[in-house]
């Protein structure tokens, strides 16, 4: 991929902590690097992304808005960009503030964060109530939220229990988003989803409105205490595996080495 970098874009603006920051305000700068593919621009600015418009859009969103942390400014940034600059695959943005209030002699206090288009998969499934619009909730959120991308959805299957067997039949699919949600923000987007679709966690594998695991992100491997990726059970479930492989046969689970259309014949 290829790289368009701004260095030392300078504004005065009111970020802080501190009251006096606030009323006061202080210099700040940005460093932003863009990752994408400039190969296909044959010389047409639409086809690659401006950067003087960038920075006239950094220095306006930075200016225009007020924060208590640097973190708030980065993460709320990157976000607006993402979503202003389609082409963009990766964002690194630094924020420097040369004045902020430290009681010692320093000469720059600076942030640097980076988000990147992933490509993920996630499993939905109910077996309580209306099921198949429960579902449809996952792919209208998706749609609707403008840090994803919707890609595709697998066809709805009727599937029994896995599990816990005294319960009704699952309906089951997989979507695939483009998101630049880092994983634990994911994460917390799919809870909100089920809270919203007022799932109840009564029992391990029991009965739920609507069950959003995310499957894959990106080719990372993952594992903290609220999170495991790819899922660790992916591979054994057949009603994971075979409306995964509808959407993507040739995808390649990051552990196993193998692609999806090959997981779903072994476990046959």
């Amino acid at each position: 991929m290829d790289k368009i970098t701004l260095t030392g874009i300078e504004f005065f603006a009111y970020h802080g902590v501190l009251e006096s920051e606030k009323q006061l305000g202080q210099m700040f700068a940005i460093d932003c690097e863009l990752v994408l593919d400039t190969s296909f621009c044959n010389d047409e600015i639409e086809k690659t992304v401006n950067y003087g418009d960038v920075a006239l859009k950094i220095k306006s969103f930075a200016c225009s808005n007020r924060y208590d942390l640097l973190e708030s400014l980065a993460n709320n940034l990157v976000s607006y960009l993402m979503y202003e600059y389609p082409l963009v695959e990766e964002i690194s943005l630094t924020v420097h503030k040369p004045h902020a209030p430290i009681a010692t002699k320093f000469s720059d206090v600076s942030l640097c964060i980076t988000r990147k288009r992933e490509i993920c998969y996630l499993a939905i499934g109910s077996n309580l109530g209306d099921r198949k619009a429960y579902l449809d909730t996952v792919k209208a959120a998706v749609v609707q939220d403008k840090n994803c991308q919707f890609m595709a959805i697998s066809t709805y299957t009727e599937t029994p229990p896995y599990g816990v067997t005294d319960q009704p039949s699952f309906l089951n699919a997989v979507i695939k988003i483009r998101t630049f949600y880092t994983p634990n923000q994911l994460l917390q987007f799919c809870q909100r989803l089920e809270h919203a679709a007022g799932r109840v966690r009564l029992r391990h594998w029991g009965e739920r409105t609507l069950d959003i695991d995310i499957l894959m992100y990106g080719d990372k491997i993952i594992y903290t205490e609220d999170l495991i990726v790819p899922h660790p059970e992916m591979d054994i479930r057949d009603f994971v595996l075979a409306p995964l492989c509808e959407i993507d046969p040739h995808l390649i689970h990051p552990i196993r080495k193998m692609s999806v259309k090959r997981l779903l014949a072994a476990l046959s």
